[in-house]
């Protein structure tokens, strides 16, 4: 097994949790269906959690995944930091059903929703570093514009707690994944 090999089963394993965790969270909500005061703005962003993956499982594919082809340690050990975020995403996405205060989506959303934001205005700025880093250039290109669209409209919802801008964020931000996902084609 080589070191791209290698590194892809360590990867696909932090991923698959995180898919776990947002499947199991799905779940257990499902399960209680009838207790839970579901809302759609969580299972956008649910939904946003899933094209994530998607877009970093095809990346990974297609060799643009800098932790696939690390040259140390160290260089690994950053190019983990995308997978554990999107871990962190997945495991954040949903309220946990377990708890009362999980089964209302809404207010469960309000009082988590910054940090969901944070980790996905991470992932999203650490992804945008990583395609500097591998370029060794800052080029506007499509993903680039991409990256800084998204950077642009979720960078507030740190602070905002209006939910008709929450809406807004998910839709937009959906539709650039939407666009990202169908413009990636085989090479």
């Amino acid at each position: 097994m080589g070191l791209r090999e290698h590194s892809i089963a360590l990867i696909s394993v932090i991923v698959g949790l995180g898919l776990t965790e947002l499947l199991g969270n799905f779940n257990r909500l499902m399960c209680v269906r009838r207790e839970v005061r579901w809302d759609g703005l969580s299972l956008a962003w649910a939904l946003l959690a899933i094209l994530l993956v998607n877009n970093y499982w095809w990346g990974m594919y297609q060799g643009y995944v800098s932790a696939t082809s690390a040259s140390s340690a160290a260089t690994f050990l950053v190019g983990l930091s995308l997978p554990v975020l999107l871990y962190l995403i997945c495991a954040a996405a949903l309220p946990n059903a377990r708890t009362s205060a999980g089964r209302d989506m809404r207010a469960s959303y309000l009082a988590e929703s910054e940090y969901f934001f944070a980790l996905v205005l991470l992932y999203i700025v650490a992804t945008l570093v990583q395609a500097l880093v591998v370029n060794h250039a800052f080029r506007l290109s499509a993903a680039m514009m991409e990256r800084l669209a998204i950077i642009a409209v979720l960078a507030p919802l740190l602070s905002r707690r209006r939910v008709g801008y929450h809406w807004f964020a998910a839709l937009v931000i959906l539709a650039v994944l939407i666009l990202r996902l169908v413009e990636q084609v085989l090479h």
